[in-house]
C-alpha cells in the first residue's frame, strides 16, 4: 500500500513530495533538531529515510497520523479476501453437502 508524503512548506527549505509504500516503513522517530525545531525521521527498510522538519507539535501530529495509517494497514493486511456483496453469519453457506 502506497501513501503520498507531501511536505511543501518553504520555511526549512526541505520541502518534499513521495510516494512511500508503508510495507516498508521500520521505524518513525522524533528526533530535537537546532533552534528550537525537530525531525521527524521515517527509516525505510529498502531506501534512504525521510527527513521532515517542523515544530514538535507539527511532529508529534504527524508522527500519529502516521501511526494511525500504519495500523489500519496491519489490519487490513491480515484480510485474505472480501466478500461481496456482505452478508451475515446466519446467511454464510454451509459446507454440507445437501441433496
Amino acid at each position: 500500500m502506497f501513501i503520498e508524503i507531501i511536505n511543501q512548506d518553504g520555511r526549512y527549505n526541505s520541502s518534499y513530495r513521495g510516494m512511500v509504500n508503508i510495507q516498508y516503513v521500520h521505524q518513525i522517530q522524533i528526533i530535537k533538531g537546532r533552534h528550537r525545531s525537530y525531525e521527524l525521521h521515517i527509516n525505510l527498510s529498502n531506501s534512504p529515510s525521510i527527513e521532515l522538519l517542523g515544530t514538535k507539535e507539527e511532529c508529534e501530529r504527524f508522527y500519529h497520523q502516521l501511526q494511525e495509517v500504519l495500523k489500519t494497514y496491519q489490519q487490513l493486511s491480515t484480510t485474505d479476501s472480501l466478500i461481496f456483496p456482505p452478508r451475515l453469519p446466519s446467511e454464510m453457506p454451509t459446507n454440507e453437502n445437501q441433496e
